[in-house]
């Protein structure tokens, strides 16, 4: 029998405050960059969702508290944008990117660092999915990724 430490990093939790009928479901359809989703996307929605590693910074985000289940959103071929890449995301675009882009970059980089904001970046197979079904047919599909607290 072997005894030891697993020194294998652990990936931090994610969490997400919602609706107590569940976590919004995100709008497939609509495809923006991380900054605007940041900035512009508050209370409309888009294909991703913003989560946070600090579930105290997000009680504006709504009443409920759930926990990202990263190994089923891992596993099934989502993405969790970690915190610090998505940091890293927005400086590069703050840098490179036209004045316009470069403003909300730098600006979703403030409200990154106050909420400790991650992104889950959804990647569902969506044929056979008409266009008018696609937000209840995402809200029943990504529910399973989140457990409530």
């Amino acid at each position: 029998m072997k005894v030891g430490f697993d020194m294998t990093p652990k990936s931090p939790d994610y969490f997400r405050r919602d609706q107590p009928d569940g976590v919004t479901a995100p709008d497939l359809s609509k495809d923006c960059s991380y900054a605007e989703h940041i900035v512009r996307a508050r209370g409309k929605r888009t294909q991703l969702t913003s989560v946070s590693l600090d579930p105290q910074k997000i009680n504006d985000f709504g009443p409920a508290l759930y926990r990202a289940l990263r190994p089923d959103i891992d596993g099934d071929g989502h993405a969790i944008i970690e915190h610090s890449e998505l940091l890293q995301h927005l400086r590069v675009s703050a840098e490179l990117n036209e004045k316009e882009e470069r403003v909300r970059a730098l600006q979703a980089q403030r409200y990154a660092k106050r909420r400790q904001e991650g992104l889950v970046k959804w990647n569902f197979s969506l044929g056979g999915i008409d266009r008018k079904d696609l937000i209840s047919w995402a809200f029943q599909n990504i529910q399973k990724y989140f457990r409530r607290e």
